[in-house]
């Protein structure tokens, strides 16, 4: 059964799970830790017992004018054998949810146009399309960015 979460100072070592298997990279706790204790990054992970098979990466950003922060959601990685179960989908709603809570301005990424899978995944989250470029989505929270 997959455990969802989200990584805080009582769990960094998930941080070092995240960064050896999906960067192939070896990072010190203490790294983890300083990571996990940054307000502005957030982390939601994903295991399978011991195997972390996926995790959301955002950022908070605060804003000049006086609008809530905004999150930018930075990474949406899924490992190969779990996709197409709903990791991504849980994980994507642990983020969305956290942004809802906390009334942010509003929510965004970019992916890939290419990115049929992630293309799907979130304009089934209610993310709406950048009217200027398909590669961006984002969810309104307390509002919306002018587009000219």
């Amino acid at each position: 059964m997959i455990e969802y979460r989200r990584v805080t100072t009582l769990n960094p070592e998930d941080i070092i799970a995240i960064t050896r298997t999906f960067r192939q990279q070896e990072i010190t706790l203490d790294k983890a830790e300083q990571i996990v204790s940054d307000d502005h990054i957030l982390v939601w992970s994903a295991f399978d017992g011991s195997q972390c098979c996926g995790y959301v990466l955002a950022y908070l950003m605060p804003r000049i004018d006086l609008g809530k922060d905004m999150m930018m959601i930075y990474h949406c990685f899924v490992l190969e054998p779990y996709r197409r179960q709903g990791v991504a989908t849980a994980l994507m709603k642990m983020a969305l949810g956290y942004a809802e809570e906390n009334n942010l301005h509003y929510t965004f990424l970019r992916t890939q146009s290419t990115n049929e899978a992630a293309m799907k995944l979130y304009s089934s989250l209610g993310g709406e399309k950048h009217p200027l470029t398909d590669s961006i989505f984002y969810w309104y929270g307390s509002g919306r960015p002018k587009v000219d």
